[in-house]
């Protein structure tokens, strides 16, 4: 049996760095190949990360004729997901892609329908959910008595614009040379940082009345556009079950990037969730009585996430398994996406 699972990424930019840092001391998994349009980011790879030569490629189809890469990691701009994420699934690549894993519904079903005929592994980058801290998270929320629960918000949200302000105006102004900013790209706040509001809520909400999916209604939804075309601050209301629900998600201003949740007898405050480190915690308030519970591990989530994912590939699974991105969640949480964009 294999015991050690060697990766290829495709792309090169923030987010296969943030991934590529956490193979050095991986006791189960080997970033071997890379491949990039960009020549600085090819040699950045080479160097930073010892990529032999003979596996580092300019052309994205070159590396998915490497026979000694088991899995590749799309972190291509959005729109391309759906391409890349079908053409390695053809040339027998199991896959992981950066969140979102598409821009519709459709290119999410045409892709889980292309990896079941091909029999290879799919799933999305939402690290934080193979981070221990999300496991303890859901333990403390599946406590919950659904008729105390009023109200669950949550946001992420940074300022990606940057640049300074002078009372209130900001002179720096977003570019469509940015992916975030750029609408054939797949850019805008709901895109690229909704995902985390959306699958924490719908993971939440699972896991309080103990049944999977279930059916929101969108009570409201608001837009930012910003002067590239793509929203840049979005806000949705929604209800589960009764349950009031609200997500916020930004790309021009920081946000609380937390989880809050109002019962009738107290509150429950998961402070950044996201990425688990010393400042994160879960602070339950319940009958006057506090409780601040610390991650039991800090190792970083893209570390978790590759050696979750490849001792997965070990055992021959082609699929994660609840309450980590099942094909069904990464469809589930796009649907929700996909409806915000549109409402």
């Amino acid at each position: 049996m294999k015991k050690i699972i060697n990766w290829g990424i495709i792309g090169a930019g923030n987010a296969a760095i943030n991934l590529a840092k956490n193979f050095k001391d991986s006791y189960n998994s080997k970033l071997i190949g890379v491949a990039s349009k960009n020549k600085n980011k090819r040699l950045y790879f080479e160097k930073e990360f010892k990529i032999e030569k003979k596996n580092i490629y300019e052309n994205y189809e070159d590396i998915l004729e490497n026979k000694d890469i088991d899995i590749i990691y799309i972190a291509l701009p959005h729109n391309l997901h759906k391409e890349w994420c079908i053409k390695s699934s053809i040339k027998k690549k199991n896959i992981l892609v950066e969140k979102p894993a598409a821009l519709s519904t459709i290119d999410v079903r045409q892709i889980i329908e292309q990896v079941k005929k091909d029999k290879v592994f799919f799933t999305e980058g939402l690290a934080y959910k193979f981070h221990p801290f999300f496991l303890q998270i859901l333990s403390i929320i599946k406590k919950l008595d659904p008729k105390n629960i009023v109200s669950i918000k949550s946001s992420f949200g940074n300022d990606a614009i940057g640049g300074k302000k002078l009372f209130g105006f900001r002179f720096k102004r977003p570019k469509k040379t940015k992916r975030l900013f750029n609408p054939d790209l797949g850019g805008g706040a709901i895109w690229d940082t909704g995902c985390y509001p959306v699958s924490v809520v719908r993971s939440i909400i699972s896991t309080i009345f103990n049944e999977r999916n279930i059916e929101p209604k969108i009570l409201e939804a608001t837009k930012q556009i910003g002067s590239t075309g793509v929203d840049e601050n979005s806000y949705m209301k929604l209800e589960f079950n009764k349950i009031k629900v609200y997500v916020e998600t930004s790309i021009n201003k920081p946000l609380k990037n937390n989880i809050e949740i109002q019962m009738k007898n107290g509150n429950i405050i998961i402070q950044n969730p996201w990425f688990p480190e010393h400042d994160s915690s879960i602070e339950v308030l319940i009958d006057g009585k506090k409780k601040v519970i610390k991650p039991l591990s800090e190792v970083d989530s893209y570390s978790n996430q590759i050696e979750s994912i490849s001792n997965l590939l070990i055992d021959g699974r082609l699929e994660c398994k609840y309450p980590f991105p099942t094909f069904e969640e990464i469809y589930k949480n796009n649907e929700l996406l996909e409806k915000w964009v549109q409402f």
